[in-house]
Parts: C-alpha cells; structure tokens; sequence
C-alpha cells in the first residue's frame, strides 16, 4: 500500500501515478519483502508542528522520516496503525514549501526536488542516519545517487 495525501493546495503539483511507482522501485530497492509507505505533502507551519512534537526542533524542515519498524524507545510518526504496521516501512511527512523553495535553489522544478526528498527519506526508513557518522553519511548518499539515477534522475549532485 502506498498512501499519498496531500493537504489543500497541493494536489496539483506532483503526477500522483509516477510518484507511486517511484517510490514502489524505492521501497523493492531497499527492503527485502514488500513493503507499504504512507506519505503527507503539507506546508510549511504544519511540518514545523511535526518536527517540534517529535524532534523537539522548532523550525520548518524539508522531509521527516517515521519508521514503523519501531523498537524499544523509538517514537512512532503520527499515523501509526497497528494492523498495518507489519507490512508498512514507515510515514513520510514533505513540506511543499521547502521543496518548492529548494527545487527553485537547485535549478530544478518541483517532482524532480520532491523525489529527491523522498529517496533520502526512504534511505532513512531503511535504516540509514547520515548523523550519525561521516562514513554511513557518504554511503547514504550514494545510496541516494542510485536510487535517484533508477528513478531516471542524473547528475542531482
């Protein structure tokens, strides 16, 4: 099950059908059974709430990551579902602010920053944390590259 829901006025800014079959790729990729994904494209105030009751950091952030692989003292996302939890890799949460914002940094329209967030969040829910070394931060983003290069996106850094 791939869940894509997107608040009140930006519905209109991705082509639903390949997002789902990228991040279809994305998830075959990187787990080995199949799994399930739930992602939220929100604004800007609303992923500020998200990241201040789950990360405590008040501030508006791109992407964050909820894995439903949950362990002993890991905080589940806010959609959490116990029937699904054992087919679904986590929850997914865009402000489609930062990646309009981005995109227009980066030289490129919105789909291509918005599947590039999505590649760094799948690579999180698959258990990836470029914090916590400078080595898995290098291996994370050439998983990133790859995944991002399958999905027809080159040359992205």
């Amino acid at each position: 099950m791939i869940q894509i829901r997107c608040d009140e006025g930006f519905q209109g800014l991705i082509n639903e059908k390949r997002i789902r079959n990228i991040l279809k790729d994305f998830l075959n990729r990187l787990f080995d059974s199949q799994r399930g994904i739930s992602v939220l494209i929100t604004n800007d105030a609303e992923i500020q709430k998200l990241n201040k009751q789950f990360r405590k950091k008040d501030y508006p952030t791109d992407i964050l990551s909820w894995t439903y692989d949950v362990g002993e003292g890991e905080i589940a996302g806010p959609e959490l579902n116990e029937s699904q939890e054992e087919n679904i890799a986590g929850e997914l949460a865009v402000s489609a602010e930062r990646v309009s914002k981005q995109a227009s940094e980066n030289g490129w329209d919105f789909e291509t920053e918005l599947i590039r967030l999505l590649a760094h969040g799948c690579a999180h829910l698959a258990g990836w944390d470029h914090e916590e070394s400078g080595k898995q931060e290098r291996e994370m983003l050439e998983l990133e590259i790859q995944l991002l290069k399958e999905a027809g996106l080159k040359n992205i850094y």
